[in-house]
């Protein structure tokens, strides 16, 4: 296997003997009219060579099972690393994984890399449970001279199931540099914006991956179900120019509360950083699924999170204990 994916370079090291049986078992070697015959020649290097090649690999049942094994194990993380739950955009448990693609039937193939099986793996996945499995999207982000910015921003909020992030022209306000556009889209879409991009090249546009499976975070869309409204609002958006947010001391002064309501000062939950107004609260809160997840957090050396925070989280999400922010 070492010498077939280019590992080991000596011959030596992968043969025992240059000879060449017709039956292994009885020792009955073969003769040079039988390899000339096989193999078109017979030079006894060259028919190793092609042996080691193209000939069957014969293993134990044991040896079998390890590598399937491990083979399931890369597709399973593959997996991991590119699909999220549908409605929570968050990143899936490789147990979870597991589980789902034992209960479909999907088997495992020696001879195929697991970068391939992973791809049937989600397709598969996707197709028969839709409510656990999606392919998490892609963040693309293709740069351009300014004034190739008008036209290839129409023609990425013209696709479907896409969502402009932002497009940012680099001469506004005097600026010097490339325009920018980012958005997100699935998978299945790159080769569409690549060939965008490419049909520019000439201009100097180019297509670059940002984030390659995008997990939830604040205002993205992970779920692969088009949101008609926000796709709405974004295409009606102008382009976003990240800018420091200032703010002086009056306006933060004016933006706090007036008459805010004094902290409480009875028991504190270390695992959950709250605090409770009596020991009864604090009791209750104990027995609360809000803090065994922090409990299991904690063990993580992860943060807690909150009483609403914690409530986002799907039924299936607490279940395989999801260890992310």
């Amino acid at each position: 296997m070492n010498w077939r994916e280019g590992i080991e370079k000596d011959l030596a090291e992968v043969m025992q003997i240059e000879t060449i049986f017709t039956n292994v078992s009885h020792a009955i070697v073969a003769n040079d009219k039988d390899l000339q015959k096989a193999f078109g020649t017979t030079n006894y290097e060259e028919i190793c060579r092609k042996i080691l090649k193209s000939g069957d690999l014969q293993v134990s049942e044991k040896e079998r099972e390890v590598q399937l094994e491990s083979i399931f194990r890369d597709i399973v993380q593959l997996v991991v690393e590119r699909c999220v739950h549908p409605q929570t955009g968050r990143q899936l448990t490789a147990s979870s994984v597991e589980n789902a693609m034992k209960s479909i039937g999907f088997s495992v193939q020696l001879e195929q890399p697991a970068k391939k099986q992973s791809l049937k793996a989600i397709e598969a996945l996707c197709i028969e449970l839709p409510e656990s499995f999606v392919r998490a999207k892609m963040r693309l982000r293709i740069t351009c001279p300014s004034a190739l910015l008008p036209e290839i921003r129409s023609k990425v909020e013209a696709a479907e199931r896409v969502q402009l992030e932002e497009a940012i022209d680099g001469s506004a306000g005097g600026a010097s540099g490339s325009s920018t556009v980012t958005f997100l889209c699935d998978p299945n879409r790159y080769r569409e914006f690549d060939n965008l991009a490419t049909s520019f090249t000439a201009e100097g546009a180019s297509l670059h991956v940002v984030t390659a499976a995008v997990l939830r975070e604040a205002g993205d869309i992970h779920s692969g179900m088009a949101q008609a409204p926000a796709a709405a609002s974004a295409a009606q958006t102008p382009a976003k120019v990240v800018q420091p947010a200032v703010a002086s001391t009056k306006e933060a002064s004016a933006s706090q509360p007036q008459d805010a309501p004094a902290p409480k000062t009875g028991p504190k939950c270390s695992a959950c950083a709250a605090v409770f107004e009596d020991a009864a609260e604090y009791r209750k809160h104990c027995r609360s699924e809000w803090h065994n997840h922090n409990l299991k957090r904690k063990i993580k050396s992860l943060p807690p999170v909150t009483e609403e925070e914690f409530v986002e989280i799907s039924l299936d999400a607490r279940e395989g204990f999801l260890g992310v922010d």
